[in-house]
């Protein structure tokens, strides 16, 4: 087996807020190696942005949360580290890129300026070598005619552009994580393709470990290796791409796969719903946490909390019904 190199274990994030503190990520657990791309699938508000955040510590700023657990890369706790040595993990050896590539831009700079920063802060490199090198990652990510892009500002630039600008920056320093959160939300399908065809291929030809959060189930089956289901903060599933899509266990996996639009479905016929919404984080329900829209649901899922444990060797799932 490919080396791990990051190692979350009962990760736990909360946040205060006027309710009162407020658990967002509830006992976390899983490992990325070297090479390997995870996907990290669910509906909104499960958590899945937050798990990923709370990896790089990005609530720190204002002390918005506050994190219990550990969170390993290589050697490194990095929930431990003092937030000069975490900058330098930031960027550097883990990136990542965000879902609104207009929004995480800044529009008053250059998309060359924005590649030249992460260069210049954690490589020790001249400004005329950093400026070839970010005119070679404008290339390298496939943006047509690199210099004259370099100048441009972000508003300049199509929606796919500008995510494969984010591309380039998050590839810069050639970290050895890269956590993809949804990276091709509100682009075309065309577009949505080849940014994800261009992840892929710097995955293989680099061999760093990708964290892909997506809600596309078909971009998962295609692409990832290992995939994790969450809901409500918890892990509910995890196992190999082929154990989740040919035998899922958890009734919400099953409920997200049957959700997916198929080729061989009737004219007019309705795609499958989970029946019910996310509950606020100050609703969470006693026991499971998705018995209120399972249809299996029974008075031991409503009061006790299933154990996260192995049904073979390489699945796991949170549900009574498979103990």
């Amino acid at each position: 087996m490919a080396e791990s190199i990051l190692k979350v274990k009962d990760l736990c994030t909360s946040f205060n807020t006027e309710r009162g503190r407020l658990k967002a990520i509830d006992g976390v657990s899983f490992e990325v190696h070297k090479g390997e791309m995870l996907g990290i699938v669910g509906e909104s508000g499960c958590g899945k942005s937050v798990t990923s955040q709370s990896i790089l510590r990005l609530y720190d700023e204002k002390s918005l949360a506050k994190y219990t657990g550990e969170v390993r890369f290589h050697d490194s706790s990095l929930l431990d580290l003092p937030e000069k040595e975490m900058r330098h993990v930031r960027g550097e050896k883990i990136s990542m890129i965000f879902q609104d590539a207009l929004s995480s831009l800044n529009p008053v700079f250059t998309v060359g300026n924005q590649i030249m920063e992460s260069l210049l802060i954690h490589k020790s490199i001249t400004k005329k070598e950093a400026k070839e090198k970010a005119i070679q990652l404008l290339k390298d990510v496939g943006i047509p005619d690199p210099v004259r892009r370099f100048y441009q500002y972000p508003f300049e630039l199509s929606g796919g552009m500008r995510q494969r600008v984010m591309i380039a920056v998050a590839l810069a320093c050639e970290p050895e994580l890269l956590i993809a959160d949804e990276p091709t939300t509100a682009l075309d399908v065309t577009i949505q393709a080849q940014i994800m065809d261009l992840i892929v291929e710097m995955n293989r030809r680099r061999g760093m470990g990708v964290m892909l959060i997506t809600h596309d189930l078909g971009v998962v089956a295609e692409t990832c290796s290992k995939v994790i289901v969450m809901y409500l903060g918890q892990i509910v599933e995890e196992g190999l791409v082929t154990d989740i899509f040919d035998h899922p266990m958890h009734p919400y996996t099953v409920g997200l796969m049957e959700s997916v639009p198929r080729i061989d479905s009737k004219t007019g016929e309705r795609l499958h719903q989970i029946k019910g919404t996310v509950p606020l984080l100050n609703q969470i329900p006693e026991g499971c946490r998705f018995a209120p829209r399972c249809p299996y649901a029974t008075e031991l899922c409503r009061k006790k909390m299933p154990e996260f444990h192995e049904v073979s060797d390489t699945q796991k799932t949170r549900c009574h019904r498979m103990i």
